[in-house]
């Protein structure tokens, strides 16, 4: 019930929750204080105490924070929020004296020749060192009404109506797929907020979502500091194509399964994928059935990849740039993983703007849709020119005919 505790006009806390020893945790993100000028050993000697949320914190007016924290040796995290500041405080000696379990947001330890209010900030890393941990954090919601996770990097996140879940590091699971909730999820949004954020993986964050058809907001996930792609959309197999275009992939250094059985998936544009860390593509693209065009840039790179045993296995529609069919060529590791140069270099991906031969309607597919095109080309029914003629020339022989019918049919079928 802290929440009804209205500190509007206290101007004291001095020892409020001092030599409190049993407290575990102390959520104080309803308190305002904004006219209180006194908070010295306003915790001290609360040795149980692990977290303590200050997010709500205004400290514009605290003059002393004489051992505020003194003696909280089991004192992991303190949260706080953009109102806390110690540009007034005159006393701030011996603030975290004894905090010997202090850890700040970006891995500032507890350092005994550094305890006054000198640390008492939000921790900037090793060019700003604090004992604090920022309250805008990067978090998940899913709410069950309209089967949407949402990402947000706010201080909002106990507002959110939901269930909410922090981002996973390393090659941990997400907290959302161990909940089960992953086979529900119908739609993906970005906040806007979000694309402040700086994760530093995105492993595991969509696998086994059977039901996703969209993803909104792409452009707001910042990858430039991912390391870690793997199964990133693993078993999403409603998902019929897929745009990353918008991805910096710099630092990645594993991408292995991260489209693995994506059974509908007929597109995707990695053309900004800058692949040359990538030392895992094992089994990328693996039982992609569907998958009939991979767009890719310069920047693309197998020369890092040791491991890519399985990267097409069962990529049976896949065709390159210049025709090269997987159906035909059937090798599955990173070998053919480049841009198509045709018969004296063939490969799977398509160029980045590059038409793919065959693709008469310019939807990045070839399908029994432009076959019927084609034929309208050849019949003369292309009056506004809408259409790719050279596409059509399909056995590249300068000239639009039956023939190139023909050599369509025979693509689609993997001849």
């Amino acid at each position: 019930g802290l929440e009804y505790l209205n500190t509007r006009d206290v101007t004291s806390m001095n020892w409020m929750f001092g030599r409190c020893s049993a407290l575990k945790s102390l959520d104080l993100s309803s308190f305002n204080t904004t006219n209180v000028t006194v908070m010295n050993t306003m915790f001290l000697g609360c040795s149980a105490l692990m977290s303590l949320d200050l997010s709500s914190f205004n400290t514009s007016n605290v003059t002393t924070m004489q051992q505020m924290f003194s003696n909280c040796s089991s004192l992991t995290t303190i949260y706080a929020g953009n109102e806390w500041n110690t540009d007034g405080v005159t006393n701030g000696n011996y603030m975290f004296e004894g905090c010997t379990s202090l850890v700040g947001g970006q891995g500032t330890t507890y350092d005994s020749n550094n305890l006054n209010k000198a640390y008492a900030h939000i921790d900037g890393g090793a060019d700003n060192p604090g004992y604090f941990t920022s309250t805008l954090i990067p978090y998940a919601v899913y709410t069950n009404e309209n089967t949407t996770l949402t990402f947000y990097y706010d201080e909002q996140r106990k507002s959110r109506q939901g269930t909410s879940y922090l981002l996973n590091t390393g090659g941990n699971d997400a907290e959302w797929d161990t909940d089960g909730i992953n086979a529900n999820v119908t739609t993906i949004v970005f906040d806007a907020s979000f694309a402040d954020a700086r994760p530093t993986t995105t492993y595991d964050w969509f696998y086994g979502m059977t039901n996703l058809h969209s993803i909104i907001g792409l452009e707001y996930l910042n990858t430039s500091e991912v390391t870690n792609m793997a199964w990133m959309f693993a078993k999403c197999s409603a998902l019929t194509s897929l745009d990353l275009s918008s991805f910096n992939t710099a630092k990645v250094t594993t991408m292995g399964s991260m489209f693995n059985r994506c059974e509908a998936l007929e597109k995707i544009d990695l053309s900004s994928f800058n692949t040359a860390k990538v030392t895992t593509m094992e089994s990328m693209f693996y039982a992609c059935s569907s998958l009939a065009t991979i767009f890719a840039g310069d920047e693309w790179s197998t020369d890092a990849a040791y491991w890519s045993n399985n990267m097409f296995t069962g990529c049976n529609s896949l065709v390159g740039g210049k025709g090269t069919a997987y159906a035909t060529a059937g090798v599955q590791d990173a070998s053919y993983a480049h841009i198509d140069g045709g018969a004296s270099s063939p490969g799977y991906l398509t160029k980045e703007g590059q038409f793919l031969l065959g693709d008469v309607n310019n939807d990045g597919l070839i399908s029994i849709a432009d076959v019927t095109t084609l034929v309208n080309i050849i019949l003369g029914k292309d009056d506004s020119g809408q259409y790719n003629h050279d596409a059509a020339d399909v056995n590249q022989d300068t000239a639009i005919t039956i023939a190139d019918v023909t050599a369509l049919v025979n693509v689609i079928l993997g001849k």
